[in-house]
């Protein structure tokens, strides 16, 4: 990771069905017609010419297709956005595709993989029918399994499987059977969300309404701490506070968040963390709608609907809760060179807090690390610095 290189985050809004707890800029779209795919893919190129002057002279260090279900994409698609990354940026690079289990995405996984993709990370949730059914999920067990297997036999560097604890009825044993049948296919890295109820959702009606039970707080804490410890029985290193991976095997996108890196974002809701400058010393982030009308009037006009040029103070607080969610957690020193004064200058009252209430390490040279069960609370502890 370095201060030369650039990551891209491509959103593909198109999915066969709509979760009922997602929150995320998505289009339902059962069979995704070639000319809406086409004018998608055009678009975000036009972004991608028109946006890449803001980095130039670096090198690509990531690509993530994220979504919705980028991979509803055909490969051809892919390998147009694939190739236009690598255009704009010299370099190969982390390139990561997001899939669902399904079977006309394991029939592409070839053609993906012949694409330039590198990296797949799938969308497992869970390997119990029961929980993805109360989730809302399309595919079932057995779609995930098979899907999992052909991502080994179509030949990816590297393979990543996302679950989800705290669903609705979940116990700790299904925790664990989870957990184990992810171990059993030996992914590089895995990635274990907490649900969380987003306003404006249906599983947010359906909580409102008493008809949701999921886990309490406490509940919660347990099951993430089963998923540490199984987990590093089997190799896995926690690295930040939901991802877990073996050694050196590390997503190098995600940590480009963490780390505060530039990230250039296109397509429906993409941020963009742009390059600091002399101008703008603490960078500028810019935000795309969410309404795919109004992204195409954007793209067209060669602008982004929410353009916020990033104060000191903000900078910091981001600064230090970003850091916060990795394992490695904040160096002082590095904070004092780009701000000015170490951490305890801007936020002595919030850390003596948090020192106090066992949710946060101080070392000596005031190097900040969340404690374990702040990594349970880490939301919590966060508020402490925005």
């Amino acid at each position: 990771m370095s201060d030369s290189d650039v990551g891209i985050y491509v959103h593909v809004p198109f999915c066969e069905r709509i979760c009922p707890y997602c929150d995320f800029a998505v289009v339902a779209a059962r069979a995704l017609e070639e000319r809406v795919e086409a004018q998608y893919v055009d678009a975000l190129l036009r972004e991608l010419a028109g946006r890449r002057g803001a980095f130039a002279d670096r090198r690509l260090a990531s690509l993530y297709l994220g979504g919705g279900t980028p991979s509803l994409l055909r490969p051809e698609s892919i390998g147009r956005i694939v190739r236009a990354g690598r255009d704009a940026f010299p370099g190969s690079g982390e390139i990561t595709l997001e899939i669902n289990p399904s079977s006309v995405e394991r029939a592409r996984l070839p053609g993906f993989r012949e694409a330039g993709v590198n990296r797949v990370s799938v969308g497992v949730q869970s390997f119990d029918d029961e929980t993805l059914h109360r989730l809302g999920r399309a595919h079932r067990a057995k779609d995930a399994r098979l899907t999992l297997s052909a991502c080994r036999e179509a030949g990816f560097e590297a393979i990543s499987i996302d679950l989800i604890v705290a669903a609705p009825r979940q116990t700790q044993a299904g925790v664990e059977r989870d957990l184990g049948a992810a171990i059993e296919f030996g992914p590089d890295h895995v990635s274990v969300y907490e649900l969380t109820v987003e306003a404006g959702t249906p599983f947010a009606l359906a909580e409102a309404r008493g008809q949701l039970r999921r886990a309490g707080e406490e509940e919660a804490i347990r099951m993430h701490a089963r998923v540490e410890s199984r987990l590093a029985r089997a190799g896995y290193t926690r690295y930040e506070i939901s991802n877990y991976a073996r050694p050196g095997r590390e997503a190098v996108h995600n940590r480009r968040y963490w780390e505060r890196r530039p990230v250039l974002g296109i397509g429906v809701s993409a941020v963009s963390n742009d390059p600091a400058t002399l101008q703008h010393p603490f960078g500028v982030r810019r935000s795309n709608p969410r309404d795919a009308s109004a992204w195409l009037a954007c793209v067209a006009g060669g602008r982004a609907a929410e353009v916020e040029i990033l104060s000191a103070a903000a900078a910091r607080a981001e600064a230090i809760f970003l850091a916060l969610r990795t394992v490695r957690g904040l160096e002082a020193a590095p904070f004092a060179r780009e701000f000015g004064a170490p951490p305890r200058a801007f936020f002595a009252q919030s850390i003596d807090r948090l020192l106090a209430a066992a949710l946060l390490s101080e070392s000596r040279h005031g190097n900040l690390r969340l404690t374990p069960r702040g990594r349970l609370l880490a939301d919590s502890v966060s508020e402490h610095f925005v």
